[in-house]
This record gives C-alpha cells, sequence and structure tokens, in this order.
C-alpha cells in the first residue's frame, strides 16, 4: 500500500531503461541483434504488469502492443510478476551504479569547462576505479573519450584532461557535421533505415575531414555516397569557422 514509494520505484527504471539501456542498446537494436530486441520486449512486457495497477490504461496500451496470440487478452488478466532473487546480478548493477556515477561527474567536469560531449578528448583520471576492464569502454564511449587512467593521487573523484590537440579538434568538427546531417535527416522526416547519398559544398579544409572521416560519416549518418558539389544553395550546417551545405 505504499503507492509513492512503489510509484516512484517505476518512474526511475523508466528513466534508467530509456535513457540508460536502450540508448547504450541503440546501435544493436539497429543492426537487428536478436539478444537485445527480445531483452527489450520482456522488459516492456513485464514493464507493463507492473504499471497495471498505477496506470491501468496506459499498461493496457502496451501490453497489446506486444501480447503473442497465446497471452490473456488484457494485462489485467495477467499473473503479478515474481522476481527471482536468484537469477539478479547484484554485482553487474552495483558496477554499473559506479559507472553511471564516473559518467556523471565526468559530464559535469565536461559542462564547467564547457566543451560538448561531441569533442572528443584524450583521458579522464578517476580516483576510485574499482571496475573491471569491461567497464572502461562504457565509460569511455559514454564521455567521448580516448582513455581511462586510475590516479589516487588526484584531489577529486574524477579529473578531466581538458585539452584539445588539432587532431582530436578535427574529430570533434567531424562529429559537429555528423549531428548535422542527422538533424537534417530528421527534418526531412527519413526513417532510419532509408539509405541517402549526400551532396556536401564546402572548402578544402571541409572536403579533408570529409575524406579523413569519410566510412565512419557514412555509416553513422546511413549513406551510400558521399559527393562534393558546387551547389551551394543546400541547407546550411554551421560552426566554427566552418560552413557545409549539405543536400540529399
Amino acid at each position: 500500500y505504499k503507492l509513492l514509494e512503489a510509484g516512484r520505484a517505476i518512474k526511475d527504471f523508466i528513466d534508467d531503461l530509456s535513457t540508460w539501456y536502450v540508448r547504450r542498446s541503440r546501435e544493436r537494436l539497429k543492426e537487428g541483434s536478436r539478444d537485445a530486441k527480445f531483452t527489450l520486449y520482456y522488459t516492456l512486457k513485464t514493464l507493463s504488469k507492473l504499471l497495471a495497477p498505477f496506470a491501468p490504461f496506459s499498461a493496457e496500451e502496451l501490453y497489446q502492443k506486444l501480447r503473442g496470440q497465446s497471452d490473456p487478452e488484457s494485462v489485467h488478466l495477467e499473473l503479478w510478476p515474481v522476481q527471482n532473487v536468484h537469477q539478479t546480478n547484484v554485482g553487474v548493477l552495483t558496477d554499473m551504479a559506479r559507472v553511471r556515477t564516473i559518467v556523471t561527474l565526468g559530464l559535469e567536469a565536461r559542462q564547467k569547462s564547457s566543451i560538448k560531449v561531441r569533442q572528443p578528448l584524450e583521458v579522464l583520471y578517476v580516483k576510485e576505479y574499482g571496475l573491471s576492464e569491461e567497464y572502461r569502454d562504457i565509460i569511455c564511449e559514454e564521455l567521448n573519450i580516448k582513455g581511462l587512467i586510475h590516479d589516487a593521487t588526484i584531489n577529486q573523484d574524477v579529473l578531466l584532461d581538458t585539452t584539445i590537440t588539432p587532431k582530436l579538434k578535427v574529430e570533434g568538427d567531424m562529429r559537429e557535421l555528423v549531428r548535422g546531417i542527422q538533424e537534417l535527416r530528421k527534418k526531412k522526416g527519413l526513417i532510419p533505415n532509408q539509405s541517402i547519398i549526400v551532396s556536401l559544398y564546402t572548402d578544402a579544409i571541409g572536403q579533408g575531414i570529409i575524406n579523413q572521416f569519410k566510412e565512419e560519416i557514412l555509416k553513422t549518418v546511413g549513406a551510400s555516397e558521399i559527393k562534393f558539389t558546387q551547389d551551394d544553395k543546400g541547407e546550411e550546417i554551421k560552426f566554427d569557422d566552418l560552413v557545409f551545405r549539405v543536400s540529399f
């Protein structure tokens, strides 16, 4: 009967699911990973059962979208989910909570330095790490850093190296361009798996960035080809001193 505590727990879970698991699994889901899809399906279906007493109509709508032929007609005819405590990997949950704490501190350090997440940085120093190597890649991807170093001598929980070398700057410019193209795709109402041919009008510096990261750009924006053009009538993507005119 502790409705507030239960409702808050569900809200926190939904936040974890959407802002962490789904976002972290986006590429696997896009690539059609059966494990990722089944895990999300199972989670959402179980969530609809947990939601049923709190938000009966929303729970029913979610359940009907996931209901199989052998399932009860309504979520309100389902049995309440039973947790198997022996299947809960407490260690993974604890370690991932630590990962998220480090990521939060790293993002705060970026914000204080006014450096966008799209701008790659070299390294983050962590005072108390205590995690296996499998978590290192997650932290590096989330903070867009090249490496993570455990350093017990620093005076704070995390210390971010904010030095932006010319090489890192070029990579950051590439990510800004990718963001702009992705926003243009969304603006034009294109679906994620719809392939495009990108026409770009830019200067020699911009062309150099494209040529250096061409394969990565093609894959990320879902393009089959990038063509340079003399037509400057496309949509403008501008940042720093770089200007791109994009059409597709």
